[in-house]
């Protein structure tokens, strides 16, 4: 009998054990159709590399390793450049606390050079101490679009293809 109820114990276990390792967040990402105009409305404030007839539009934080992988990714294949248009929209994790450094990419010169020297090189750059009131504007317009969108993870992407010519 003992030896029974320790074989239930541990059935009881292992499945808990089983439920538990489900992943953590299962969202429904938002339909295309009701993402697009809203990806549109920011549009103006993506940072924007390729000239590919399909269009990506990416959530990214410039510390995430996850973000930092995809952008690598993108900067060292001309090819993906070619097949893609990439939209990136900077948007904190907030982990990482990178308010500052995104503030920084956003009010850059060159915010493709930028992005390159923070994401692909991997340099230290300071960030704003004082965050410009349009730069601020832009990040939170980005960031209640983001919200809309429930977007909870980096990089998080939309991909629009070209429609079909009809003929």
């Amino acid at each position: 009998m003992k030896i029974n109820k320790a074989l239930v114990f541990l059935l009881l276990t292992l499945v808990n054990l089983l439920q538990a390792n489900e992943p953590l967040i299962q969202k429904k990402k938002v339909p295309l159709v009701i993402a697009l105009p809203l990806l549109k409305s920011i549009d103006q404030y993506s940072i924007s590399i390729g000239t590919g007839p399909t269009q990506m539009y990416a959530f990214i934080d410039p510390v995430c390793p996850r973000s930092r992988d995809f952008v690598e990714m993108i900067f060292e294949n001309t090819k993906m450049q070619k097949l893609y248009t990439y939209h990136f929209f900077f948007y904190e994790l907030e982990r990482f606390h990178t308010k500052a450094l995104i503030a920084d990419i956003y009010n850059s010169a060159n915010a493709i050079d930028e992005i390159k020297k923070i994401m692909v090189k991997k340099e230290e750059v300071q960030g704003l101490k004082m965050i410009p009131k349009n730069i601020q504007e832009e990040m939170d317009a980005i960031s209640d679009i983001a919200k809309q969108l429930d977007i909870y993870k980096r990089p998080y992407l939309f991909v629009v293809k070209p429609k079909k010519e009809e003929f």
